[in-house]
Order: C-alpha cells, then sequence, then structure tokens
C-alpha cells in the first residue's frame, strides 16, 4: 500500500486540533491548514503555533506505519540540528560567567592530541566554531563516517570517534574568511562545555537550558535512550517509507542530538529572546550575523533574518527518520514549529510559511 493510502485511512481516526477558545489564531484556516498537507506523500507531522499567550497544535498522519498509529501532538521527536542553538547558548553562557572567551582558540580548551588531528583546530576561535567560520571539515559528509555507520548501522557514536573521521582531511577554507555549515562544530562545542564543566551534555542542557526554561519533555538522546519514547522515523526508498529509527547517523551529540515535543520546543526560542538565558550582551553576540552559503544569515549557532513578516529567529534540523523547522519573530511573539518523521520531508518550509501567513491573515 502506498503510504499516501494510509494517511486517508488515518484521517478519520486522527481528526484535527480543537483551538483554544480564547485564542485570536485563526482556527479554522489552520485546521484547513492540516488537511491540505494531510494529502500529502509525509508519514506524519505536528504542527504547533503560539502568538501571544494564545496556542493551538495540532498532528496528523501515523506515529507507526506498521501498527498505523495515530500521531499525536505532543509526542517526541528527534529535533536535528535545532540542537545546535541550545548548545551555543551554554557555551556562551560559560563565557558569561568566565569559563571561557570566545575569540580564543578552541585548542585552549581541547585535548592536544586531537586539535593536532583536524586541520584549522589549532587556530579557529570559539567564535568562528559556533558561527560555522572554522573551516573545520564536515565529520558527516565524509566517506569514512558513512562506511562506519553503514558497516555499524546501531553503534553509539561519541564526539571523539566522530571527529576522528576527519583526521587528515584537509580544511574548507582559512579559520575566519568564510562560512560552510559544518557539523564537526557542534561536536568540538560539545566537548569544551563537557571539559570544562566536568559535566555531560545531557546535563548541562537539563540544568542550563531545559529546567529554567520549562521544557519538561526535552533531553539529549543517549546510548540508553537511543530509539525508545519517540516516533518511528522514516526516509524514502524507491517511492516507499523505511523505518529507520534505529539508523545511527551520529544521533545523540551536540550537532542534533535532543529530542523533544513541539510545544516545548516552542519556549526555547522565546526564553532566549526573553532575556531567560543570556543577558543583553551576550544575546547582542549570538544575533551578530555573517551570510551564509545559502544568502541567509548565521548567528552565532542560529539564523537571524528579516522574514516576510519581520526579523526572525530560526533554525532547522534533520537526523536519522526526522526533520524540524523552528521559527520565532520577536516583534510579534509568534513561534511556529514543524516536526516531521520523514528525513525526507520537503513539507517544513511550506507549511512553516503558510502557517505564518494564517497567523498574519494572508491566507
Amino acid at each position: 500500500m502506498r503510504h499516501f493510502t494510509l494517511l486517508m485511512l488515518l484521517l478519520t481516526a486522527i481528526g484535527l486540533p480543537a483551538a483554544n477558545a480564547q485564542s485570536p489564531l485563526n482556527a479554522d484556516g489552520l485546521q484547513f491548514l492540516l488537511r491540505d498537507y494531510l494529502y500529502r506523500e509525509e508519514p506524519g507531522a505536528v504542527l504547533y503555533v503560539a502568538h501571544g499567550a494564545q496556542t493551538w497544535a495540532g498532528a496528523f498522519g501515523a506515529a507507526n506505519i506498521a501498527t498505523v498509529e495515530p500521531l499525536r501532538s505532543d509526542d517526541l521527536f528527534r529535533i536535528g540540528s535545532i540542537t545546535k542553538p541550545m548548545v551555543a547558548t551554554a557555551v556562551l553562557q560559560l563565557a558569561e560567567d568566565g569559563e571561557l572567551r570566545l575569540d580564543d582558540p578552541i585548542a585552549n580548551y581541547l585535548p592536544a592530541d586531537g586539535v593536532a588531528n583536524i586541520a584549522n583546530a589549532d587556530r579557529a576561535t570559539v567564535r568562528q566554531t559556533l558561527q560555522m567560520t572554522s573551516g573545520i571539515s564536515d565529520y558527516s559528509e565524509t566517506d569514512r563516517f558513512y562506511e562506519l555507520a553503514e558497516a555499524n548501522p546501531t553503534g553509539w557514536w561519541t564526539p571523539a570517534n566522530a571527529l576522528a573521521t576527519v583526521y587528515g582531511e584537509p580544511a574548507d577554507f582559512a579559520a575566519g574568511t568564510d562560512y560552510v555549515y559544518s557539523n564537526s562544530n557542534y561536536l568540538l562545542a560539545q566537548l569544551i562545555i563537557e571539559r570544562i564543566t566536568g559535566q555531560s551534555l545531557a546535563l548541562v542542557l537539563y540544568t542550563r537550558i531545559f529546567a529554567p526554561l520549562g521544557m519538561e519533555s526535552c533531553y539529549l538522546e543517549t546510548e540508553a535512550t537511543f530509539g525508545q519514547n519517540i516516533v518511528r522515523g522514516y526516509e524514502i526508498y524507491d517511492d516507499e517509507f523505511y523505518d529507520i529509527t534505529e539508523y545511527n547517523d551520529g544521533v545523540g551529540l551536540g550537532d542534533g542530538g535532543v529530542i523533544c515535543t513541539a510545544a516545548d520546543l516552542a519556549k526555547f526560542p522565546r526564553g532566549l529572546i526573553n532575556g531567560d538565558l543570556l543577558g543583553d550582551a551576550m544575546l547582542a553576540e549570538m544575533l551578530t550575523t555573517v551570510e551564509d552559503d545559502g544568502g541567509s544569515f548565521y548567528g552565532l549557532g542560529i539564523g537571524y533574518d528579516e522574514g516576510e513578516y519581520g526579523m526572525e529567529v530560526a533554525h532547522d534540523g534533520s537526523t536519522s527518520g526526522f526533520a524540524s523547522n523552528m521559527v520565532y519573530l520577536p516583534d510579534d511573539d509568534v513561534v511556529v514549529v514543524v516536526l516531521t518523521n520523514n528525513f525526507d520531508s520537503d513539507i517544513l518550509y511550506d507549511l512553516t510559511d503558510d502557517a505564518l501567513a494564517v497567523v498574519f491573515g494572508d491566507d
């Protein structure tokens, strides 16, 4: 059975979400939007929208195609690279605490043996590492990484053994002279955090990010929780969805390892911009941007750019079986989160844009 036929069968079982009775959000418009996307070829997606104190959440599709289990709006998803602004925030908090300086070389905070084997790691600064201007090669783009992952698809990766796959790889450019998105930067950031604090990244994110913001569902995936509690994640092969929830492409690491519900994820950009995590000076550092390789602008771990409805703080992500998008418009206090259990999803940005159009009355 084709996957879109499965979703048609799920339509009556899933239903559509009820809106908050006091909400100024266009509930009918958001419901129509979800109904429209329901007919697209996706295993499932959650849409969460907040405008001020008012919220709306809905889900469509399957949490598990094999069991035809309906997706719920409070299900847990891997959020992929939306982890990066959380890790960057933890690094910036350490800078506020005087534990590191943004313009110091990362070599000051890392073991010498690892630095010696990674091109540019001896000269790239903490700031350049967070902002993707370090020139350090991306481990997730190396043949060696994927050969090892294919040979042991359920094996557990650590930052050190993932970074070892770039040993001997040339730098992309001289540190500080260009921008290339490289996941290796955030494994290095993880190592810096863990070395300075003496704690696991999982504990640091909990104590410094999740607990202060009331993100009760969120956690960094670990070897003990690998593939548990979350909806099933899929990838398309030969026009069919295949379950790759237990295929480890580096889950649980500092570049993309967090698991969250949509509602709790939406608390992060609000708390960040409202000053609940960083002081004004460090937040300004985080939102100082360079032009990225797609013509948008990237700060220290977060996108910050002019959108159709005003300035947007944003990040997206993808990882084993999942893809996600998070956009916050501080001037209007609007958050849109889209979570899908499809690594190959092509609805993330359209659904986000359409949801914003509904909120701003342009639907």
